[in-house]
């Protein structure tokens, strides 16, 4: 089993790496799948070439290891669910949106609530049956779909072990979220009653520079993530941006000029300092 924890912990330790980077949420999802999926892949192979392994070997490996990459797996997926979904609005609805979502995944603590005591209070004495290939006893609901379709690599409660696991990790994530909105509500409270500056472009152009200034670092050493910038030129300008992320993927796919306006920028800027010297 000592090869198998080296394999997740080096997922792991990927997995800190690709959190303490400036890479936008959908860029952290794609990758930590590919990671995930890679680190599912090898456990297989691994874990199928072992030809003796004893009930508590394998129960432990169902119960201890695998769930984590598969944890992380729904995490990620789940992710990206959250973020697709994101209110592009006010504040206040992102925080409703939020506070549902993390009820969702508690839910789910409770539709499972022995099976979950079991785990928190870290018992052993059910094992055989939650965590064996071969007890045979699949309770009827969706997360044992995993078991019935592939019975060499998983139990019946396998798959449930890694989405307590993911909807924990989300939970922790959702609640820095609600913390960082709070904050940023007050700042924006503040901004509201002194900012009378009107954005007189369209909106494109203001989404073009937003992504420039997250690309070049230049806050918070590029630690900020695209929405926090978002929600503060929004509020500095008085404008709703509405879906940017889609609409930088319009603007990705421009054939010509696709930085049309940080060109215009740069000329008219070009432009002043040469009247200026005259």
């Amino acid at each position: 089993m000592k090869s198998c924890r080296k394999i997740v912990a080096d997922l792991e330790q990927k997995i800190v790496t690709l959190n303490s980077g400036s890479i936008s949420v959908f860029e952290e999802v794609e990758t930590g799948m590919y990671f995930c999926r890679k680190t599912i892949n090898k456990l297989r192979k691994r874990f199928l070439s072992f030809e003796l392994l004893s009930p508590d070997q394998e129960s432990c490996f169902f119960k201890t290891i695998k769930p984590i990459p598969a944890g992380y797996m729904i995490y990620f997926i789940s992710l990206a669910d959250f973020e697709l979904n994101r209110p592009q609005t006010s504040n206040r609805k992102v925080k409703k949106y939020i506070l549902e979502k993390i009820a969702s995944y508690q839910e789910y603590f409770v539709e499972h609530r022995t099976f979950y005591k079991y785990l928190e209070r870290r018992r052993t004495d059910r094992d055989s049956e939650y965590f064996l290939r071969s007890n045979g006893r699949v309770k009827f609901h969706l997360d044992a779909v995993h078991y019935c379709i592939d019975q060499n690599f998983s139990t019946s409660h396998d798959y449930i072990t890694a989405k307590i696991f993911a909807h924990k990790l989300l939970i922790s994530r959702l609640r820095k979220e609600l913390f960082k909105l709070k904050n940023t509500s007050q700042l924006n409270t503040f901004l509201t009653t002194t900012s009378h500056l009107q954005w007189t472009s369209n909106k494109v152009d203001l989404i073009e520079l937003i992504y420039a200034l997250h690309a070049v670092k230049s806050i918070n050493n590029g630690q900020v993530e695209i929405k926090d910038i978002a929600s503060i030129v929004q509020e500095v300008f008085n404008i709703e941006l509405g879906d940017y992320y889609r609409t930088f993927i319009e603007i990705r796919s421009r054939k010509i000029n696709p930085t049309k306006f940080l060109d215009n920028l740069k000329q008219s800027l070009t432009n002043r300092i040469l009247q200026a010297d005259e």
